[in-house]
């Protein structure tokens, strides 16, 4: 029933991709036909607005990526429509911003994304430590020894170095800045499931050599570059899985063994 129901949504999501490109061709060619159209229909902030629209379908419009690429795309479109120059206020309304997402948003919104995944550990005992989430100025590796990793960068940067040994997984969410997540020292036991969230961002991860890595991560105008030597690759475990999921949207995600 599971595989049915994501086989479904998963049409549902290339059905969407696909009318949004038959649009944005019929566009193009009553353009060249010489048909008028408003001259703002194929200016970037447009395609933003798109590409934010079947992100949140993709995702079941779960994450933040979709509302933050779509507020974008809208502020600076109503500045081309309406001809406001709302351009050097732009800035200021983002960090404003991403401060009321800080105040307001739910620290246990993604709890729920393990509860299929080991249910003998049940989610709702993890007691969320506020401590662990710190932004590092400099190029130290803050500790976190909890089992689920929880890191907000926004306009700023984190290094964390996880040492759990039994580690579970977690969420690092990345707008206007970065994370070096190093999982050198760190164990899992079983299968581990990330999800990350990129938005004009990096994240970096320092993986075991012995770990196997499956890459489930999408986006636009993104890249996920796995720079891990060949010969640690073929001596994969596969009873140490690390799943990475997500999206990032003009950004990109470095994979590392040392």
């Amino acid at each position: 029933m599971e595989n049915t129901t994501k086989g479904k949504f998963r049409q549902e999501s290339r059905l969407i991709g696909g009318l949004i490109l038959i649009v944005i061709g019929a566009a193009l060619l009553l353009r060249n036909a010489g048909f008028p159209l408003p001259y703002w229909l194929f200016s970037w902030p447009v395609i933003l607005i798109l590409i934010g629209l079947y992100n949140g379908v993709k995702h079941k419009f779960a994450s933040n990526t979709w509302i933050i690429l779509i507020a974008i795309g809208s502020f600076f479109l109503f500045d081309r429509v309406m001809d406001l120059s709302l351009q050097p206020y732009f800035w200021p309304i983002a960090i404003i911003a991403a401060g009321v997402i800080f105040i307001v948003r739910p620290d246990k919104s993604y709890r729920n994304k393990f509860n299929g995944f080991e249910k003998k550990n049940d989610p709702e005992n993890y007691s969320f430590d506020s401590s662990k989430i710190e932004t590092v100025a400099n190029d130290s590796f803050t500790n976190d020894s909890s089992d689920y990793l929880t890191i907000n960068s926004v306009f700023s940067g984190v290094n964390r170095a996880v040492v759990s040994k039994n580690f579970r997984g977690g969420k690092a969410t990345c707008i206007f800045g970065g994370a070096d997540i190093d999982f050198s020292q760190a164990e899992i036991q079983g299968k581990a499931e990330i999800n990350l969230e990129v938005v004009f961002g990096g994240i970096k991860l320092v993986i075991p050599p012995h770990w196997t890595v499956i890459n489930e991560i999408d986006g636009m105008f993104h890249g996920v570059d796995d720079k891990r030597k060949i010969s640690n690759l073929i001596a994969n475990n596969p009873e140490k899985i690390l799943l990475l999921k997500g999206s990032v949207v003009f950004g990109g995600v470095d994979i590392k063994s040392y």
